[in-house]
């Protein structure tokens, strides 16, 4: 026997289909929310998004490549000779802050000048063959006369760090006046691990 659908029978089958939907609902909420303090926590206390703008450390970083730097690691740290790190600025037009890519040169206490395009720290000649790319180097001496700028002899504090980019015709740093040195307060990120594009995947 076919057995009879009831209007009661509908009626219970929409408020259960309601009540499923309403869950669904409430489920996705807390899944968006949870995730978003998930990447807000990520992004502000341990990995930091790094968008390359510029050619100021070609071609160990490529304009519109994209990564993270590490926050966290600030906080156990010490910046180190050489390294990748992201410092923060402010504006001069605007005053807002912004956020260089760089490298560290000078530590604390260091002499740093540079000579005939070499750089020379506490008097002894700087060797920047790892992360100066030599072709690059000379196919921009050939193109402009010049790669790195000569600057006279710099006398760092005890909490300052003299920062320059690879890509030295093109990189505003603390070989300028108006820049100069950074503090530790000021490094906020130690290295850089790009992601995208993937064919430029790697920590510098």
């Amino acid at each position: 026997m076919k057995k009879k659908y009831r209007k009661k029978d509908a009626l219970s089958y929409n408020e259960e289909d309601e009540q499923t939907l309403s869950e669904d609902i409430l489920d996705f909420i807390k899944v968006f929310v949870i995730s978003a303090v998930v990447v807000l926590l990520f992004s502000h206390f341990i990995a930091y998004p790094v968008n390359v703008k510029g050619r100021s450390m070609h071609p160990t970083l490529k304009d519109g490549e994209y990564g993270f730097t590490n926050v966290i690691g600030m906080a156990f740290h010490e910046p180190e000779r050489f390294d990748v790190v992201v410092v923060e600025m402010e504006d001069e037009d605007t005053g807002n802050p912004e956020r260089w890519v760089k490298r560290i040169i000078g530590m604390p206490g260091d002499t740093i000048e540079c000579k005939d395009e070499v750089v020379y720290v506490n008097g002894q000649a700087l060797d920047e063959s790892a992360y100066i790319d030599a072709q690059y180097k000379q196919e921009t001496k050939d193109s402009l006369g010049y790669f790195n700028m000569d600057f006279d002899e710099v006398k760092l504090g005890e909490d300052e760090y003299f920062l320059m980019g690879d890509n030295r015709p093109y990189s505003k740093d603390s070989r300028y006046k108006d820049v100069g040195a950074f503090t530790k307060e000021q490094i906020f990120g130690d290295g850089v691990l790009i992601l995208f594009p993937p064919t430029h995947i790697g920590v510098h």
